[in-house]
């Protein structure tokens, strides 16, 4: 925004579909209710003051915007785009915000700001329930989730394909039940498994339509559930429908409820689900320490991989400085752990 609109910038979030779930424990919102609800668990954990806009189901803000994952845009007091960024670079911005308004008069530092994000801490057991090898390739799917009028959506299912099946009928499905975070909800391990349920159309083949949760030894936990499917398919690529059944309690332990919940899966690939942690993020990041030639602990722009400067820069450094310190390191890979995204110390398996 330029200097004779009252020498003032405004900053807002937007915040849309979740591109990465499970990072800081986040998943997809199934309804708007919902997604209002994650934006202000966002603001509580994030202590904030500056405003959030919440993006509609349809996404139609990121859509406008063209789609990008991270985007940042200045837009003057007329509506216009003066600056626009696919991947939002907090140096770049401020040298932005001078050339537009001009040189602020402080400047601050991500350390002299109040907001300290809170990561969410459970008294619940994680890490119990080992992770199953996932092949590359895979896309997450369109999926409608079908209403439940006595029920949340406690658990949000995701589904996603390997490139073989969508492209050529071969190959194998994936099925994942994470718990939504906002109801503050864990898995019943005594009264029962998650229990998948597939009912295929004619032409497609799924080596096993029925599939049921491991043994877990606690009493309660809150891993995701995984499940990995062979399929093959004809040329129509009809949806089919999932039903996901599972108990959950609350964490005050005031209520236990059974849940069976259905799903319609289209076999689309969509780009507002992302990708999971472990696909494209470890593949980048997970092993950033080694990048550090010197050995000082900080990774400056000549040591980081040529032609993915800006993605690091964009992802880790915080302070705006060019230089991903190692306080930032350590604090982007402890929130990829906290959010069960990739063990830092060993990406083998997880390409």
């Amino acid at each position: 925004m330029y200097r004779d609109y009252n020498d003032k910038v405004n900053f807002f979030y937007v915040y849309k579909s979740v591109q990465h779930p499970e990072i800081n424990n986040f998943v997809s919102a199934f309804t708007l209710e919902e997604r209002l609800k994650h934006v202000g668990e966002a603001k509580r954990r994030f202590q904030t003051e500056i405003p959030w806009i919440c993006d509609s189901m349809e996404n139609s803000i990121k859509k406008a915007f063209g789609g990008a994952p991270n985007g940042e845009f200045v837009i003057d007091p007329d509506g216009k785009i003066v600056r626009k960024r696919f991947w939002s670079m907090p140096s770049k911005l401020r040298a932005d915000l001078e050339e537009l308004v001009g040189k602020s008069l402080t400047t601050t530092a991500v350390e002299d700001l109040p907001a300290v994000f809170t990561p969410e801490v459970r008294d619940i057991a994680s890490g119990v329930v080992p992770r199953i090898e996932l092949p590359g390739g895979l896309s997450p799917l369109m999926i409608e989730p079908q209403a439940d009028e006595e029920n949340p959506f406690f658990v949000k299912l995701r589904v996603e394909a390997t490139r073989g099946l969508l492209q050529k009928g071969e190959g194998q499905i994936y099925f994942a039940a994470y718990l939504d975070p906002l109801y503050k909800v864990h898995w019943n391990n005594r009264a029962g498994k998650v229990i998948v349920k597939v009912k295929p159309v004619e032409g497609q083949d799924f080596e096993k339509t029925d599939f049921a949760g491991p043994d877990v030894e606690e009493d309660a936990d809150i891993d995701p559930r995984q499940f990995l499917v062979n399929v093959s398919l004809d040329d129509k690529r009809e949806p089919f429908e999932v039903t996901l059944t599972y108990t959950v309690c609350d964490d005050a332990e005031t209520f236990c409820s059974t849940v069976t919940q259905s799903y319609i899966v289209n076999l689309k690939p969509t780009r507002d689900l992302g990708s999971r942690p472990g696909i494209f993020m470890p593949a980048m990041f997970a092993k950033m320490r080694e990048l550090d030639h010197n050995g000082d602990g900080n990774l400056t722009t000549d040591e980081l991989p040529e032609g993915e400067v800006s993605l690091y820069i964009g992802h880790v450094d915080y302070n705006g400085n060019d230089v991903i310190e190692k306080a930032e390191i350590d604090n982007f890979l402890q929130m990829f752990n906290n959010g069960r995204g990739f063990d830092s110390s060993n990406n083998d398996g997880q390409k």
